[in-house]
């Protein structure tokens, strides 16, 4: 199962939608483009810390996967990575869902819904425009 997803974290970074390393992640919790945070089990006390407080202060749900900090580095493609962000909701409650974090995943799931909503509102308006229907208030 850790080769499956460190595979998949591979995946992630080649669609582009990871922010690796801790102040990468930070920033994209900060910028509210963070989805998920993730730290390897072998992070650094301080590091774990700011990334638990950096999650908590922006509501980005956070985990620590059962992987080292080499491991996740080398499905990188670097030395070695302590943290990152997931900032596609699809990809954050995959992940959730290969680690078995059913309560993160469940969170993540009515995110992608309510995302899902959004998207189509927003199309189904730009279709109502596009055939005509979209008349200026107030003129003649």
């Amino acid at each position: 199962m850790e080769n499956n997803l460190l595979a998949f974290i591979g995946l992630m970074k080649k669609a582009g939608s990871l922010a690796i390393g801790g102040e990468n992640a930070y920033d994209a919790a900060r910028t509210h483009k963070a989805r998920l945070m993730v730290l390897a089990q072998n992070a650094g006390e301080n590091t774990m810390s700011q990334a638990q407080a950096v999650a908590k202060q922006y509501q980005v749900p956070h985990i620590t996967l059962p992987c080292s900090k080499e491991e996740l580095g080398g499905a990188l493609g670097m030395r070695e990575c302590a943290a990152f962000a997931v900032t596609d909701t699809g990809f954050a409650l995959s992940l959730c869902r290969k680690c078995q974090m059913e309560e993160t995943a469940q969170a993540l799931s009515e995110r992608l819904a309510r995302e899902k909503k959004r998207k189509q509102k927003k199309i189904d308006r730009a279709q109502g425009k596009g055939a005509g229907s979209h008349r200026r208030k107030g003129g003649i």
